[in-house]
């Protein structure tokens, strides 16, 4: 059996709010709100946590857009899913278009919502917000990043990440995405792979990012006020396959191998899908 590792992520829903022409989930606004039952996402991630191949202890929450329930008034379904994979001792992540930042109402509750599952559990909740050419989120990112450093609650709590690094036009994007929050009184300290921000006679937010990476790290968390999970220190580099579960009860291996779930379980789902890489 391979010694690599296996990542794993849950596509809860193919709705987006954007409509992207280059999307390769064929995502968007008129894509029927489909998002996978609870009870769903809680017996896919304890499945997963049996699983005895070798794995990443992450679960990515992705999309189409993975903060649909909440544009669908569905806004505990979110905080659900980070409860349940963190109690499963995974380690909860969610990718985002980040877009819903420009909305006041929407970005508190959402970061509310990450904070308060890092208190109960007492470990921290990760962000991950795409830095890419494609989508107009820089507006979004910006309220984001800057609600979190201003906040004694949020600062410790909730991890943020930018993902999709890899083209020139990314990078450009991400040096604005500095510039802008320079303008708006953050300052900010480029190193390798992350972003210090802070604010004078405040405290320090870092962002982590992976700059030209063709997939995107998942990192991982410094020590803050929170324990976090082990072990610390610069984020690996991600090695092996990577296994997601749609919202069709589709298992997918590295966007290539498909396998409806049916009786069969994961490791079983998992070893078929391997060997057809082979």
């Amino acid at each position: 059996m391979n010694s690599d590792k296996i990542g794993f992520a849950i596509k809860n829903t193919n709705w987006c709010n954007l409509n992207c022409v280059h999307c390769c989930e064929c995502s968007g606004p008129n894509v029927v709100p489909n998002i996978m039952p609870l009870n769903k996402v809680e017996k896919y991630i304890t499945d997963f946590n049996a699983v005895k191949y070798p794995k990443w202890e992450y679960v990515v929450f992705t999309g189409g857009e993975a903060m649909a329930p909440y544009f669908h008034n569905q806004n505990t379904y979110i905080p659900s899913c980070l409860d349940i994979a963190t109690s499963c001792n995974m380690v909860p992540v969610v990718k985002t278009n980040a877009t819903w930042g420009t909305d006041d109402r929407m970005r508190k509750r959402i970061l509310n919502d990450f904070a308060g599952m890092a208190y109960k559990h007492q470990k921290l909740m990760s962000l991950e917000m795409s830095i890419d050419e494609f989508h107009d989120n820089m507006n979004g990112i910006v309220n984001i990043i800057s609600d979190v450093v201003r906040s004694t609650y949020l600062a410790p709590a909730v991890r943020l990440a930018l993902v999709g690094l890899n083209t020139v036009e990314s990078y450009i994007r991400f040096l604005q995405l500095v510039d802008k929050m320079n303008g708006q009184g953050l300052f900010t300290v480029i190193n390798n792979g992350e972003l210090d921000i802070t604010i004078p006679n405040l405290h320090q937010v870092k962002v982590f990012f992976d700059l030209w990476a063709m997939i995107a790290n998942v990192g991982r968390a410094k020590k803050n006020n929170l324990g976090v999970y082990k072990p610390t220190g610069k984020p690996e580099m991600f090695t092996g396959h990577c296994l997601q579960i749609d919202n069709h009860d589709v298992a997918i291996l590295n966007n290539v191998h498909r396998e409806k779930i049916q009786n069969e379980n994961l490791s079983q789902i998992i070893e078929k899908l391997i060997a057809r890489t082979k």
